[in-house]
This record gives C-alpha cells, sequence and structure tokens, in this order.
C-alpha cells in the first residue's frame, strides 16, 4: 500500500512537473491564487496576447483561490482587477483599483490580495520584481503629480478650460521632466528588462532622438528581438525618416470625400501636413490660425492636407471638420490599424507611423522636390519657425 501510495506521488509530481514544462513550451502563462482571501469573489485581467489581440478575461474565486491562463510568448504588461464579494466596482474605480502585473510564460503565484493600485507580488515573476525597482523610484513623484492635478479648481470642480489645462500643465512641467529623467536613468542600466521595453514607449516623445538610440543601442538581443524592441526600432526609422532632409513618404489614401488622394499628385508645391485629433486641446484651438495661414498662402504654390488621428471615429472627426471649418483643405485618416501597431509591425498605410508621429499636433512641410525642409512639433521647431520658413518660401 505504502509502494502505490510513493508511486501514486511521485506519477502525479511527473504530470505537475509535465503540465508547467508544457505551459513553458506552448508560450502559456498560469496565474495561480492560493486560498489569499476568503472573501475574493473575482479576479480579472487585461493584456495583449500572443496574437497581438487585447484579451479581458474575468474568473471566479473559489474559496480564496483561482487561476488564470493565456497565451504569450515573453514577459507581457497586465491589468489585474481583485474584486471582493458584494463589492461594487464602478466603470470610474476600475482605473483606481486596478494593479499591475507583467505576467511571464510558465508558472506563477499569488499568495496575497494586493491594496488597490498597490503592487502585487507574484512569485515565478522576474519582470514583476524589475517593475518594483522602477515603481519604487517613481511613485512618490507620480503622487506629488496626482495631488497637485487634484488640487486644481479646473479639476476639482470640473471645468477644465484650454487656459486652465495649459496653468496646470505648465505648474506640473517640472515634476514631470523629473519624472522623465528617473525613468530614463532606470531604462539605460536596464537594457535586459521587459519593463525597459514596454515603458520606454510612454516617452518617445519626451527623449530625443538620440537618447532612444541610445537606450536601444544598450537593448540585448532578446529585448531587441521582443515585440517592444521591434517597436522602438521601427519608430527610429520612423522618426529619421520624418526629418528635415529626408524624402518624404508618398502615401496614397482617400480623403475625407472618398477621393483618391496622394502627396506626389502636389509634386512641385509646397505641402504642410497638418497631424491633428478630434480630441487634441491644441490642435482644436490652433484651428481658426491654421484657416487664416491658409488663406493667407493659397494662391502661392501652397497646399495643405489634414492628417486626423481618428479611425476609430469617423463620425467625431467629420464632425469636428465640419465645426472648424477645415474642409478648406483635405482632410485624411492616419490609417491606423492598432492590431499591427500593437505587435510592432510596420504598416505602408498608417501615415502617423511613416513620419513618426508621436506628439500632437505636429507639423511637417515637405519642399517642391518631395523633401522634408522642417518638423513642427515642440521639440523640432515651433510654429513660429515654420512660418518664419514660410514666408521666406511663399
Amino acid at each position: 500500500m505504502k509502494a502505490n501510495y510513493i508511486l501514486l506521488l511521485s506519477t502525479g509530481l511527473f504530470f505537475t512537473l509535465k503540465s508547467i514544462a508544457q505551459v513553458r513550451e506552448n508560450h502559456s502563462f498560469m496565474l495561480i491564487g492560493k486560498t489569499i482571501d476568503a472573501s475574493l469573489d473575482s479576479v480579472s485581467v487585461q493584456y495583449i496576447n500572443v496574437q497581438g489581440k487585447i484579451i479581458q478575461q474575468t474568473v471566479p474565486a473559489s474559496n480564496g483561490s483561482f487561476t488564470i491562463s493565456g497565451l504569450i510568448d515573453q514577459p507581457t504588461f497586465s491589468f489585474l482587477l481583485f474584486k471582493h464579494k458584494g463589492e461594487l466596482i464602478g466603470r470610474r474605480d476600475v482605473e483606481l483599483k486596478r494593479n499591475v502585473a507583467y505576467l511571464t510564460p510558465g508558472e506563477m503565484t499569488i499568495s496575497k490580495v494586493p491594496e488597490a493600485n498597490g503592487y502585487v507580488q507574484i512569485q515565478g515573476s522576474k519582470t514583476q520584481e524589475e517593475w518594483k525597482e522602477l515603481r519604487d523610484r517613481t511613485l512618490p513623484l507620480e503622487r506629488t503629480i496626482d495631488s497637485i492635478s487634484k488640487a486644481s479648481p479646473a479639476q476639482a470642480h470640473g471645468e477644465a478650460t484650454t487656459e486652465k489645462e495649459d496653468k496646470l500643465g505648465i505648474k506640473i512641467l517640472p515634476y514631470k521632466l523629473k519624472l522623465a529623467s528617473i525613468n530614463y536613468d532606470y531604462f539605460i542600466h536596464h537594457g535586459d528588462s521587459y519593463v525597459t521595453a514596454d515603458r520606454v514607449k510612454y516617452y518617445t516623445s519626451v527623449f530625443s532622438l538620440d537618447s532612444i538610440k541610445a537606450l536601444y543601442h544598450n537593448y540585448t538581443d532578446e529585448i531587441k528581438a521582443s515585440t517592444d524592441g521591434k517597436r522602438l526600432a521601427a519608430e527610429i526609422k520612423s522618426r529619421e525618416v520624418g526629418l528635415p532632409g529626408a524624402v518624404a513618404y508618398a502615401f496614397q489614401v482617400k480623403d475625407k470625400d472618398d477621393k483618391d488622394l496622394s502627396l506626389g499628385s502636389f509634386k512641385g508645391k509646397y505641402v504642410l501636413l497638418d497631424f491633428w485629433a478630434t480630441w487634441c486641446v491644441p490642435c482644436r484651438a490652433s484651428m481658426p490660425h491654421m484657416i487664416n495661414l491658409y488663406k493667407k498662402y493659397k494662391d502661392k504654390n501652397f497646399v495643405m492636407i489634414g492628417v486626423g488621428d481618428d479611425d476609430k471615429n469617423v463620425k467625431n472627426w467629420l464632425a469636428a471638420i465640419e465645426k472648424d471649418g477645415t474642409g478648406l483643405w483635405p482632410q485624411v485618416l492616419r490609417g491606423l490599424n492598432r492590431e499591427m501597431y500593437l505587435k510592432g509591425i510596420d504598416n505602408p498605410r498608417d501615415i502617423g507611423q511613416q513620419y513618426g508621429i508621436r506628439a500632437l499636433p505636429t507639423k511637417i512641410l515637405v519642399g517642391p522636390d518631395g523633401v522634408i525642409i522642417g518638423r513642427f512639433d515642440g521639440q523640432h521647431g515651433s510654429d513660429e519657425d515654420m512660418e518664419k520658413i514660410l514666408r521666406e518660401k511663399l
């Protein structure tokens, strides 16, 4: 009997080890909560799977235990949301309560329910430990920025206006720059971390091209081969082609009236590409100025093309063009394919990607020969610089 028990035990252990090995081999993950809290009702997870699709899954907890599984091929950023019995979590509460977790192919365990929006301790995820190191560095500053924002009269009373938002932005700018510096220091010293690869994308509009190149150069081969590593390489490439001196990307698309439009058809003219979005407050605020600019130069070998970042909100995009009166010049959509973007795949139909657009508004001036002569996004040049060039050329 004892021998049979040992045999059964060893057989069970064999199958357990075999299942874990299969989990790793198949690039799947298994996140297990082991009797962590009897009051736990369910756990929700959101992440991007191996196919580049956003997965949202909720599993019930039984006596405080749960198991979540899925397919990923590398350490992957995710959100976890722990819901207790009888607890009501509204849509607005989700962002305040959810927790960041870096899932890793293989088996991971959680033995304690974290505080709302707190750090999740996960056994079996080295990347989660690396995230804690960065989080410990940035959290105090992030809380300072959050407290300043909440103390703003505009935010407190829900009366945000362009002027009030600008004042708030100026007030918190030094803290955001310091936060960017802290992140960069972590990134440059952790070129082997998937946390670095994941978080860099939030600062590509802040860091200079040379700084981004230095980060990529410091990546290990494994990180360069990751989805985010490939995305950063594409970012560097697109920013180089979108700079003065580079040949402008010759896109061919349909405009808002479903008519064919190609950049090449305007060869011999100065073309100003205005990258904007309906949800971009500075973009919308600048439209009266853009209308004046168009009327001033439209008869002087000059063309404007608006490129809207609203592929998922075509109705709003068309309404904004009508309301702002910007249908005077051609308007096209960026051509964003979110699935390709999330996978870091180059998309020749994505005008924004091909010009390395990471901040709105951004304006790019193309010369008669099809070569970019100016980029105006606050980092490479201002609207004043743009108008100076237009006065000189036209």
